[in-house]
């Protein structure tokens, strides 16, 4: 389905999503230097009021065995999944973001997949490069849209 397309007001819900969690990452990645993936959630508009966003994050798993092992982020973003497959009748559109390593560039970058009720999906990638000293400026790049799979309402 080509974005251009779309009904004013489903892009309107993709686009408050995918820029909610864009701006959720870049200032984790600004204030902590890394972000753990997460979600945002549209929830319907209810009479005259605006629809409201909702935050949605699931916890690392810890590993007994080794508490010093990296968090596996993918478990994560799995885990994300299976909440809003639960969740998802209680939204109007959804986004998951993710830090991810652009292989081709060996460039990392925020990875924000979104999607609506109504069956559009659209993703976007922002690269970044961390400052070289601490207290430095973050360089983020122009975000860039990609094709995506409808997975959550499907």
């Amino acid at each position: 389905m080509n974005y251009e397309e779309l009904d004013e007001s489903v892009k309107d819900a993709l686009n408050k999503v995918l820029g909610t969690a864009l701006g959720v990452a870049r200032e984790q990645l600004e204030e902590q230097g890394v972000f753990l993936p997460f979600a945002i959630g549209l929830e319907p508009r209810t009479g005259n009021e605006e629809p409201e966003l909702r935050l949605l994050a699931v916890p690392p798993a810890e590993t007994p065995e080794d508490p010093e092992a990296d968090i596996d982020t993918e478990a994560m973003a799995a885990d994300l999944v299976q909440v809003l497959n639960h969740e998802g009748a209680n939204f109007v559109a959804v986004a998951i973001a993710s830090d991810v390593l652009l292989t081709d560039d060996n460039q990392d970058a925020i990875h924000v997949v979104a999607e609506h009720k109504d069956g559009a999906a659209v993703a976007i990638v922002q690269a970044y490069q961390m400052p070289a000293e601490p207290g430095g400026e973050w360089n983020f790049a122009d975000p860039a849209a990609e094709p995506a799979e409808q997975s959550l309402f499907g």
